[in-house]
């Protein structure tokens, strides 16, 4: 008798945490971290290549805050990276933000970064204030 008391309390305490589980908050979706490689394009004069990592499968936005345009892109390999090209000039303003789908759509707070030569090491020239 004692043994099936211990066992329905048990199960209970467990039904109760699993229940408090399912009503805690979620952290919200972080936005992508600033671009960890940026150059210009080669083959386009005023064009920017940026790449950095991002929640895998995610939908990543960019946006020029001088000339009020943007780029989206898919991580379609699901790697958590993201690789953008977008009009822009040296010391321009970028916003960044990811988005995933199902469980709700979440959307990330946006994060802003200065367009520089960037490699994974660090800026390439320090030409922007």
């Amino acid at each position: 008798m004692l043994r099936r008391a211990l066992h329905l309390a048990f199960a209970l305490t467990i039904s109760l945490l699993a229940g408090a589980a399912c009503l805690s908050p979620t952290l919200p979706l972080p936005p992508p971290e600033p671009a960890d490689t940026m150059r210009p394009s080669a083959d386009r004069v005023g064009v920017w290549q940026i790449s950095g990592n991002c929640a895998p499968g995610a939908r990543v936005s960019l946006f020029n805050e001088r000339t009020q345009r943007g780029v989206i892109e898919d991580d379609t390999d699901r790697n958590g990276r993201y690789h953008l090209e977008i009009e822009a000039e040296l010391c321009d303003v970028l916003l960044v933000w990811q988005e995933l789908e199902g469980n709700g759509d979440e959307v990330s707070a946006a994060q802003s970064f200065v367009v520089e030569e960037r490699t994974p090491l660090g800026v390439v020239n320090d030409a922007c204030p």
